[in-house]
């Protein structure tokens, strides 16, 4: 009898054991990780939605999100250390890459960026296409961004220089809204929620819509990937169980947003993000929808497209021998696609 409880005991020990380890083989090696991100609109609604709804957590991290005003800002504090990873434009990789700094992209948020490029009211009459905002105030995220970089992408079809234009940081959120609204710019792009707030009131007239599956061949050629999480190759390297958890949450939330109601996103979106007006979050959310990824990949052909946009306009990416497929690394979506529900 004795025996016979020692080895049921054993054979317990053995299974508890067994299960901890298991659990500890997947403990993430930063659980308490730092995500700068150059915008909090809809196009990083996986991101917002992984931390409301716990499945960062649910992975072992503990999440903090800093919300800056543009791509260039989050690239400081990513590479001065204050955080780990970023939420940004896959644009930032290959520019980066031309200064000798190699960063990864892990998950993307979205298949296009769900911009809206258009012009204030008070300049309806004198625009109506980009090639007539030569000498104009135009905003954008920040000075440096991926928002500049389309700025200039677009201007130069248009047969513009970027020296032909004044550029004006004023962020994605609230500053953009009142920079319009206030007449201290001529034009803006910008995404959703204020997309879908200054449209809606007027205050901005359309010129180029990438939010739409058309609007974003006509722009760009194809969809273009934009919003996506990002790190270092030696972050990447060095914590590759905290960038599987990463992977692991914000797939989750992509195929969570997949099927959820516009309202029930709505309600998944932390307040301080959310704005005053969750109705009106719900029909941005519907307006920009395509745009949000299903499983976390950048594809070659995306990749692509954004280093040609990019090389139309700047020599040094144009002159540069740079390895694409080592901008992205979809091994981690891929693996935690498999596990997904």
């Amino acid at each position: 009898m004795k025996l016979k409880l020692a080895i049921t005991l054993c054979a317990a020990f053995e299974l508890a054991f067994g299960a901890a380890a298991a659990v500890a083989k997947d403990v993430p090696e930063k659980p308490e990780l730092h995500i700068a991100a150059a915008s909090t609109g809809i196009t990083y609604l996986p991101m917002l939605v992984a931390k409301t709804r716990g499945y960062f957590k649910d992975e072992g991290l503990d999440v903090s999100i800093a919300a800056f005003s543009g791509g260039s800002k989050t690239l400081e504090a990513l590479l001065g250390g204050s955080s780990d990873m970023v939420a940004g434009a896959y644009s930032n990789t290959i520019t980066m890459a031309t200064k000798g700094q190699h960063l990864v992209v892990v998950a993307a948020q979205v298949i296009c960026p769900g911009w809206i490029f258009g012009v204030s009211q008070k300049r309806q009459a004198e625009v109506k296409s980009p090639k007539d905002l030569k000498g104009m105030r135009i905003g954008v995220s920040a000075p440096g961004s991926s928002t500049h970089m389309a700025v200039n992408y677009i201007l130069h079809k248009a047969g513009l220089q970027s020296s032909d234009v004044s550029i004006i940081g004023v962020g994605q959120a609230a500053g953009a809204v009142a920079a319009v609204r206030a007449g201290q710019i001529d034009a803006l792009i910008v995404n959703d929620p204020s997309a879908t707030i200054l449209v809606k009131d007027g205050s901005l007239k359309p010129l180029e819509n990438m939010r739409t599956a058309d609007g974003n061949i006509k722009v760009f050629g194809s969809d273009y990937p934009e919003s996506s999480l990002f790190a270092t190759q030696d972050f990447v390297n060095r914590n590759p169980k905290t960038v599987q958890a990463v992977a692991n949450a914000i797939v989750r939330a992509e195929k969570w947003i997949a099927k959820a109601t516009p309202q029930q996103v709505a309600d998944n979106v932390p307040p301080e993000f959310l704005g005053d007006n969750k109705a009106l979050y719900a029909e941005a959310f519907t307006n920009s929808r395509r745009c949000i990824a299903q499983n976390g990949e950048i594809t070659a052909k995306g990749a692509q497209t954004v280093r040609d946009v990019l090389a139309a306009f700047d020599p040094t990416v144009a002159s540069a021998n740079i390895d694409l497929a080592a901008t992205y690394d979809n091994r981690f979506v891929r693996k935690a696609a498999e596990i997904q529900p």
